[in-house]
């Protein structure tokens, strides 16, 4: 089974080369979860809550790096919603991004 996004104009020459990686991701609303993998252009998420496909969400990755924890402050675009095992994989294109030091 192929799927289609429609927000997507050429799905193979726009996808930029992806990493996999698990960090804690923090929407509002109290939303939680993890990164599943990262590009340059858009970030896929594994949430606890759903997801309108379309829509403009605000979220936090938490980062430990080898100097300090940190944060990567994101606004991006939902591009596709899945279920699958009582979670939500979230497509994503970044519009912004920002990395932070994360203060506790």
């Amino acid at each position: 089974m192929v799927k289609v996004n429609p927000l997507r104009k050429n799905p193979r020459r726009d996808r930029a080369p992806r990493v996999k990686a698990s960090f804690p991701v923090h929407l509002s609303g109290n939303i939680r979860g993890v990164t599943q993998d990262i590009s340059a252009t858009g970030i896929y998420l594994d949430l606890d809550a759903n997801q309108e496909p379309g829509s403009i969400i605000s979220f936090w990755v938490e980062l430990d790096t080898a100097g300090a924890k940190m944060k990567l402050v994101c606004e991006a675009q939902v591009v596709r919603v899945e279920q699958a095992d009582g979670r939500v994989k979230v497509g994503t294109k970044i519009i912004s991004q920002e990395l932070q030091a994360l203060n506790r």
